[in-house]
């Protein structure tokens, strides 16, 4: 450590880093701080609204289990960890902005670094393994699109078919209210067609005329302009998974860029810090 003293007034520089020290900052140095700061502030903001789109992403799991077979808890838990991991991340950059604390700012730039890893290492899966999300969203459909109707299978085909036809707009698998007929090439839905075959279920009714056995009789005629729903729920269930991978996608790679400037700007601050003197 060494001291100099100037105009009646100690100054120490540092060799080794100190919790909690007054710095004498020039115009770059607070700057940078307070960019840090605002950073960080804003990267533990971002880090809440992930963990809020998870705890909601998991508490709806189950109606789309049926089209994601049983990926979807898995993503929300993602995105929890995502969120709390960026949340306390953001906070250490905070104080150590604040309080000019070189450790903190060691730590957050390590955490930073290890979230980016995470963070690139996830959006590289997403990308690599969208075909294959894609062709586990079909399997699983027509798995279980044979199931709905039938009593045991309430909670595990018939209610996520039903959430899914009204919240996405569609009706049936890839055919639209043909898929509901028991017409050739059409026989997906085994249990269905075996007392409603000509009918689809009310779920396929567009919003503004749902009411009981809307869907009679849509199954096996031109469904009158209005009445039901005609995309099939594969095509809009692909279409939704990849408009949210694009958005995903987006999202990462403004987050990479943002926490390369944080890294950067930590490791800047940091080693100005190291070199700056301290008065008591």
């Amino acid at each position: 450590m060494g001291v100099i003293s100037k105009g009646g007034i100690k100054m120490e520089f540092l060799d080794e880093p100190r919790v909690f020290a007054h710095y004498h900052l020039d115009l770059n140095g607070m700057c940078t701080k307070w960019i840090l700061f605002s950073f960080s502030f804003i990267m533990s903001f971002c880090g809440m609204i992930l963990l809020g789109l998870g705890v909601y992403l998991a508490t709806t799991a189950s109606s789309y289990e049926v089209w994601f077979g049983g990926k979807t808890l898995s993503i929300s838990y993602t995105l929890i960890f995502m969120g709390v991991s960026m949340t306390i991340v953001g906070f250490i950059g905070c104080c150590g902005a604040t309080n000019e604390s070189t450790p903190l700012l060691l730590a957050f730039f390590i955490c930073l670094f290890l979230l980016l890893l995470l963070q690139t290492g996830l959006a590289i899966t997403i990308f690599v393994f969208q075909e294959e999300i894609e062709n586990q969203i079909t399997t699983s459909a027509q798995e279980k699109f044979a199931l709905y109707g039938e009593p045991n299978s309430l909670t595990t085909a018939t209610e996520p078919i039903d959430f899914v036809q009204q919240e996405l707009e569609c009706c049936g698998l890839s055919k639209g209210p043909l898929d509901w007929s028991d017409k050739r090439y059409y026989r997906y839905a085994t249990y269905w067609i075996k007392t409603r075959s000509s009918d689809v279920p009310d779920s396929c009714c567009e919003k503004l005329n749902v009411y009981i056995n809307c869907g009679k009789g849509n199954a096996v005629k031109d469904p009158a302009e209005g009445t039901v729903y005609t995309q099939g729920c594969q095509a809009a269930l692909i279409d939704f998974f990849k408009g949210n991978v694009n958005w995903l996608g987006g999202l990462t790679i403004g987050l990479v860029v943002v926490q390369l400037v944080g890294l950067c700007g930590a490791f800047y601050l940091r080693r100005f810090l190291l070199q700056t003197p301290i008065s008591y």
